[in-house]
């Protein structure tokens, strides 16, 4: 009998598939590392020869001065931009019978990011796990101010307060409010671990968005050179509602690429190498359990999805 001429096509994957990064897209993050490094190393710029007064006073970038605009208004309150770029994300999941379940689980990821932040640059049952780690290589508050040694402030809380004491009980945060210097340990870069939980944690969310978007064919074109457009069809089907979609699209494409760009920045002008490699370590280890572990575990990806499946 000869073989049928109708055949099973073989299994195509699904649209939202298509917007899943493979793995190796983590690389950029070493990628970008060194290529800080290396321009710190190879640059005149960041080579010009100054003395620790003469850096402080005029750094040789703007970027390499932590008072520029950039860090004081966008990382230092990071996870603020974070939040805010990630419930935007919500509110542009389109519409589904699976829209609710989507949102939950969306909900359940950010809340472990947060969790991997919070314990490790803010607190851990007591100091982060950031601080506790300069501590134990070493670190302690060196008092720089004399009247610390034996003083009592209008509240006695500093009295007789030592370098030990700074060194073992404080946090980095507390030891410059005490007026200390967090000196002598291995400082992890915190700057570096939240940069890229941020910016994985917002472009796999987004794409996974766009995912969803292209799955039901709500304007072909979403993403355009780069950028966000809602397309004809799109803006036909939603009106004011795919406008919407649009702009927090971009808005969110602008959170992660600013936080690309200060995590360059970082690389290039702050910390050591070992230092930045280690916060790079902290962050794509809470990547990869949030958003690569459930494309193999299929008991964890029940409980936090993938996003845009």
């Amino acid at each position: 009998m000869p073989p049928s001429s109708t055949q099973t096509p073989a299994a195509t994957p699904t649209a939202p598939s298509r917007f899943h990064p493979p793995s190796t897209a983590l690389l950029i993050y070493p990628a970008t590392l060194i290529l800080g490094s290396l321009f710190s190393v190879l640059s005149p710029t960041a080579q010009a020869p100054q003395t620790a007064s003469q850096a402080a006073a005029a750094p040789p970038n703007y970027f390499a001065r932590k008072d520029n605009i950039f860090n004081i208004y966008f990382v230092k309150i990071g996870w603020v931009w974070m939040t805010l770029a990630f419930f935007a994300l919500l509110l542009a999941y389109p519409g589904s019978p699976t829209r609710g379940r989507r949102q939950a689980q969306a909900a359940l990821r950010y809340l472990l990011a947060t969790a991997a932040w919070y314990g490790t640059t803010q607190w851990f049952f007591g100091p982060a796990i950031i601080d506790r780690s300069f501590v134990i290589t070493g670190g302690k508050c060196e008092a720089v101010l004399k009247e610390l040694h034996g003083s009592v402030d209008g509240d006695g809380v500093l009295g007789a307060v030592g370098e030990e004491t700074l060194g073992v009980y404080l946090t980095a945060a507390a030891c410059k409010a005490a007026g200390g210097a967090w000196r002598g340990g291995h400082d992890v870069s915190g700057h570096v671990f939240m940069l890229v939980l941020v910016t994985a944690a917002l472009g796999f969310e987004l794409l996974g968005v766009v995912a969803q978007i292209r799955g039901q064919g709500e304007g072909e074109g979403v993403v355009v050179n780069g950028g966000v457009d809602g397309g004809e069809k799109g803006a036909q089907g939603s009106g004011s509602g795919g406008e919407a979609r649009t702009w927090i699209l971009r808005f969110v494409g602008v959170v992660v690429g600013l936080s690309w760009w200060m995590l360059l920045m970082t690389a290039i002008w702050f910390h050591t190498w070992l230092e930045k490699a280690n916060g790079l370590l902290i962050s794509l280890a809470a990547v990869y359990t949030i958003y690569i572990l459930p494309r193999r575990v299929i008991p964890w990806r029940n409980v936090v999805g993938i996003p845009g499946v």
